[in-house]
């Protein structure tokens, strides 16, 4: 089984990325939502509204993502402090859930599962990857999308803020996938290196990297 590790800035397309891996047969362990399904647990919950006050929550008793992000993304001590918080809630019940979900996978004979995990590098999962592959888009398509999502760009950069810079994340990669152009530039991409991939999914290992250095 070969794995895929997708990094990229914020809203730079990681998630169509590996959407479309999905499409072509991949299987596609999404932190994201586990993440998510980890953060409206009742126990978790309880601890952010101790610690943070009632207005994080709904008026389901579910986590409000939006006030949760005003709080915890951001370059200042507290924010930082607050995001180690949530971290330290979440991360281990994630990080449980994203291990037995590839144990699964290999054990089912999957031949490529794409790795998408927010802070791959920062929390080491790229040490589990035999493929790094980094989405880089410019900042005007990442705005665009991020205003989508209901962020402005002072949100957008205070995402990143607490991420390795985009520059780093590429330097660290294996391939740099160039979203720039058509959704179809970026697919074409991604189809070239997926023949690759299944060809020698059998033959992966922890010291080798299943296609040739990128030129340069």
């Amino acid at each position: 089984m070969v794995i895929v590790g997708i990094v990229g800035a914020p809203a730079g397309g990681k998630s169509t990325v590996a959407r479309y891996l999905q499409g072509l047969g991949a299987t596609w362990v999404n932190a994201d939502l586990i993440a998510r399904e980890v953060l409206h647990r009742p126990s978790v919950v309880a601890k952010l509204v101790e610690r943070f006050g009632s207005e994080i929550a709904d008026a389901e008793g579910k986590v409000n993502r939006s006030r949760l992000a005003e709080v915890v993304f951001g370059d200042d001590d507290a924010s930082r402090a607050a995001l180690d918080y949530l971290e330290s809630l979440t991360h281990p019940p994630t990080r449980n859930e994203i291990l037995q979900q590839i144990r699964q996978s290999e054990a089912q004979g999957v031949h490529v599962l794409v790795l998408d995990v927010p802070l791959l590098f920062e929390s080491k999962w790229d040490r589990a990857c035999d493929e790094i592959w980094c989405v880089d888009s410019p900042w005007a398509h990442r705005l665009q999308r991020a205003q989508e999502r209901g962020w402005d760009a002072a949100q957008l950069s205070k995402r990143e803020t607490n991420q390795l810079s985009i520059e780093e994340k590429r330097r660290l990669s294996h391939r740099v996938l160039r979203n720039d152009g058509s959704l179809e530039d970026l697919y074409e991409q991604i189809r070239q290196l997926y023949v690759k991939l299944n060809d020698c999914s059998g033959e992966s290992s922890p010291d080798r990297h299943c296609l040739e250095p990128d030129d340069g």
